[in-house]
């Protein structure tokens, strides 16, 4: 029994598929389906994914919120082992986020700190960023107990060749 789940998601345009990885804090003995329902069986408990809920365990003693996290692998932005300039980011979603970048790819765990941004912020300007690396990875984290969503990421970089 484990409680690490993966899950590959196909796109309704273009047959474009990612997959996720849902860590939950329970063991998890069976999945099925009935009709458009997921039923999830951890012991002698039987639960029921609802999209509307924000907790697991949601109306029981056992009740916890769970963080959402989005993070991108190792990205290039053009060409491998060439040092970028990542001048900024949009975002595009609803619900409180924190953004944090990953710029060293031989030291997986080293991100900045993480910081609060709107979840939306094509209204205003770009949110500044400036970073130089050949590689980044982005991490979204969305804290629990809170309805969320992620629509887009928009990424401004400039590639810092001569010429270039």
């Amino acid at each position: 029994m484990d409680s690490t789940v993966f899950v590959y998601t196909m796109s309704q345009i273009g047959s474009v598929g990612a997959w996720s990885r849902y860590v939950f804090p329970f063991p998890i003995d069976d999945f099925t389906q009935l009709a458009d329902d997921l039923y999830i069986r951890s012991g002698d408990d039987v639960l029921k994914m609802d999209d509307n809920e924000v907790t697991d365990y949601a109306g029981d003693p056992r009740e916890q919120p769970f963080t959402g996290v989005i993070q991108w692998p190792w990205l290039d932005f053009g060409a491998p082992g060439v040092t970028k300039q990542l001048v900024g980011f949009d975002i595009v979603g609803s619900g409180e986020t924190s953004v944090q970048v990953g710029y060293d790819q031989s030291a997986k765990g080293i991100f900045t700190a993480p910081f609060t941004v709107p979840a939306d912020s094509v209204p205003g300007m770009m949110i500044p960023l400036p970073i130089m690396a050949p590689s980044m990875s982005f991490k979204l984290t969305y804290e629990g107990g809170e309805k969320w969503q992620f629509n887009a990421l928009n990424v401004t970089v400039n590639d810092m060749r001569l010429g270039a």
